[in-house]
């Protein structure tokens, strides 16, 4: 099988923020080039780095992102283009251009192994690459991934909010919908966790198929059910959870809020990750416009996960 080495040249602001909507098209990870960080090894003055010229466009930072050369490539480059453009509205992203090249399964696969280790991200949840050994203790949750395939593994800062909220919102028995599930991390986690059903939904069909895999890996398929779906269109009228999660963008979040209007069960909660810091606002102004509240907001790095309910239910 081939790649798609996919390269997007933006700014320091723009790096991180292209580089997650990467791995939500289905990246298996994320390069970041940034010069100015070159130039930072370069003075000082270790002699590894002293062969290499000082870079004179530091302004400029490259995402590098591999996507599996399939039929639905084009659909991906073409989402991540109208993506970029969107971003244009709330950041500097500076030139935005996309370009990409092929190579094959054996020039990058085996190397993320060599950066992806085991990896405690909430107080119980540990993430385990499928080749280490790592024997848990007490009441640590395993979830076991493979990034060669897995679409995120917890690790970015968006993923691993909402992993430490549901540690604190998942209870035993409950129904959760996971919105854009990716990976499936966090329908898996939801199961670990104790809930009854997880009804695990993206509209990418590799993430599809991968979370299925990553499901069935974790011994979960009798409580996740993975579907294709655009957000929650999947879902019957009244059929509802009380937990529903979305790791995506701002953009995304705001259009789902009216499917979380007919979907979040009676004292439900909606918990929405993948927000940039700039798009704060959007997100508050759109949950209040449609009756919710925000109940609390973690903030990591340049991103935020917030936890919402039913503005009504809340002054009950």
């Amino acid at each position: 099988m081939r790649w798609a080495k996919v390269s997007v040249l933006t700014t320091h602001e723009g790096a991180e923020l292209i580089g997650n909507i990467l791995m939500e098209l289905g990246a298996a990870g994320v390069e970041i080039d940034d010069p100015a960080l070159v130039n930072e090894y370069i003075d000082t003055g270790l002699w590894d780095y002293t062969d290499l010229p000082r870079a004179k466009d530091t302004d400029t930072v490259t995402v590098h992102a591999y996507l599996p050369e399939d039929e639905a490539l084009q659909e991906r480059l073409t989402s991540l283009a109208s993506y970029i453009e969107a971003l244009r509205t709330s950041i500097r992203i500076g030139a935005g251009a996309v370009s990409h090249i092929f190579v094959a399964d054996e020039d990058w696969a085996e190397t993320w192994k060599d950066y992806i280790h085991t990896e405690r991200i909430g107080q119980r949840i540990t993430v385990r690459p499928t080749w280490e050994d790592y024997t848990p203790s007490g009441d640590e949750i395993i979830i076991d991934l493979d990034p060669g395939a897995a679409f995120g593994t917890g690790s970015h800062a968006t993923t691993a909010m909402c992993i430490r909220w549901m540690e604190r919102l998942v209870r035993p028995g409950i129904c959760v919908f996971d919105v854009g599930c990716g990976s499936g991390i966090l329908s898996i986690a939801a199961a670990k966790l104790g809930a009854h059903t997880v009804r695990a939904m993206d509209y990418d069909t590799v993430a599809v198929r991968v979370a299925k895999e990553n499901v069935m890996q974790n011994g979960a398929q009798t409580c996740v059910h993975v579907c294709e779906s655009d957000l929650l269109a999947a879902c019957a009228p009244g059929e509802t959870a009380e937990l529903i999660t979305a790791n995506i963008i701002a953009d995304i979040i705001i259009r789902l809020f009216p499917q979380v209007e007919q979907h979040l069960a009676p004292g439900g909660t909606f918990l929405a990750s993948g927000i940039i810091d700039d798009r704060i606002v959007d997100v508050e102004r759109a949950a209040a416009e449609h009756g919710f509240t925000i109940c609390a907001c973690t903030r990591e790095k340049e991103w935020a996960a917030m936890v919402m309910c039913r503005t009504l239910e809340m002054r009950n």
